[in-house]
């Protein structure tokens, strides 16, 4: 099953759509007001809900990698300059597969690709 999500600004609002319509459970940044939030409080917010961050920006992985920020998860797609249809059409593939999205997870998905890392959890 899926992850539930939580969509970056840089994710268009119609691939927010498609996934919806293909009943995964996403808060949009956008519709929630977020704008103004750093990297690392949309990522203390989508951990403080079980969520993954689904993003095309790379400085997430680096915060949770790098910075031992504390994750549920991060789907990283890749490249983010491309048009909504081929970043629905990543996503469907992506849906269509068996994956073991148990936490704390980095997804990176490119060109067909599914590269999966689990960063150590860091206990205090």
């Amino acid at each position: 099953m899926f992850p539930a999500l939580v969509a970056d600004m840089n994710i268009a609002a119609s691939v927010v759509q498609f996934l919806r319509d293909s009943d995964v459970d996403v808060i949009y940044t956008d519709e929630q007001d977020w704008h103004n939030l750093t990297d690392t409080e949309i990522l203390n917010r989508a951990h403080a809900m079980n969520r993954f961050v689904l993003t095309h920006d790379s400085d997430f992985g680096n915060l949770a990698i790098h910075h031992g920020q504390p994750i549920t998860g991060i789907l990283y797609l890749r490249p983010g300059d491309r048009p909504s249809a081929q970043v629905i059409t990543d996503l469907q593939d992506l849906l269509d597969m068996e994956v073991d999205w148990t936490p704390p997870l980095i997804a990176v998905y490119q060109s067909g690709r599914l590269r999966l890392h689990r960063p150590r959890r860091v206990t205090v």
